[in-house]
């Protein structure tokens, strides 16, 4: 599999239909660049995004699990059970390592594809990601050392996170989908489709439940959360299922383009191999004539 010649609206290929993304090449050069130079920075793109989609696997693997475990937890009658403390404790040593890792991730996917519209879809993602880093060390800024006062603006802070998550799970799975699409996986964007359609339905509930617990009597600012009731006890826990399912659905689209990205890279390797055990006949007879085994006088 050629890098350089991927079918894709950048290089049509006739003997293929065309691909699913209305995207550009992101393997090839210009016409005049060395084939070896273009096929090498081809290898270095195709890890990038490897290694970007493999971390934001990861991360999203560790949400997922954290957030199905929290609704059996919850639908089990153990949210008032000492488990279920120890489970929150966990999901708090494990924010660390999702927002970290997904951040560290996004990084490599930033400007990796020369195109406009995933550069500004990317660059939105690193934006959020980093606002989700922000938010997590002013949640831990007493034992980050940042500061000993009380950061306060607790339920704000909460549903501004909230909030973000939403749009970062329709952007993943955006990107994913068009990566995983462009490397020869069709399927990836009806998956795709379908994960940012569920997105955008759990961040509509979830705006409900937000108004729903949200205090709008009286000074509107700062945000604070009041007592709940039966209304917004279903929203949230519609929220939780539809968060679970749409997790793990992104998930399934990051570990499917960081596995395209490989098979990529395993053809890729077996062609240049492949070439370089080839020797044409004429190369051939000359290092017959030339070898050390060759004949004097010959």
């Amino acid at each position: 599999m050629d890098l350089n010649h991927t079918a894709g609206p950048g290089r049509p290929n006739p003997d293929q239909s065309p691909s699913p993304v209305d995207l550009p090449d992101p393997w090839g050069g210009s016409g005049a660049a060395d084939p070896v130079d273009e096929r090498a920075r081809a290898r270095g793109k195709l890890r990038r995004f490897r290694l970007g989609f493999s971390a934001l696997g990861l991360a999203l693997a560790i949400a997922g699990l954290m957030a199905v475990g929290l609704l059996l937890l919850l639908f089990s009658g153990q949210g008032r059970l000492p488990i279920f403390a120890d489970f929150i404790r966990l999901a708090d040593a494990t924010e660390a390592a999702i927002v970290w890792t997904s951040l560290f991730g996004v990084c490599l996917l930033w400007g990796s594809w020369p195109d406009r519209d995933w550069q500004r879809r990317s660059g939105l993602l690193l934006l959020m990601c980093l606002v989700d880093a922000l938010l997590w060390s002013l949640d831990h800024a007493a034992e980050l050392g940042l500061s000993d006062a009380k950061i306060g603006h607790d339920w704000f802070r909460h549903s501004l996170g909230a909030a973000i998550g939403w749009s970062e799970i329709a952007l993943i799975a955006s990107l994913s989908a068009d990566l995983a699409a462009h490397l020869g996986q069709p399927r990836a964007i009806d998956l795709g489709r379908a994960t940012r359609s569920l997105a955008t339905t759990g961040a509509m509930i979830w705006g409900l439940y937000f108004y729903s617990k949200t205090n709008w009597r009286g000074p509107v600012w700062p945000l604070r959360q009041v007592q709940g009731n039966l209304g917004s006890f279903l929203l949230r826990h519609g929220v939780l299922v539809i968060n679970a399912i749409n997790l793990v659905q992104v998930t399934a689209l990051s570990l499917l383009a960081s596995r395209s990205c490989g098979q990529a890279l395993r053809e890729q390797a077996a062609e240049d191999q492949a070439r370089e055990s080839w020797v044409s006949p004429s190369e051939r007879g000359w290092e017959e004539f030339t070898g050390p085994g060759a004949k004097k006088g010959s």
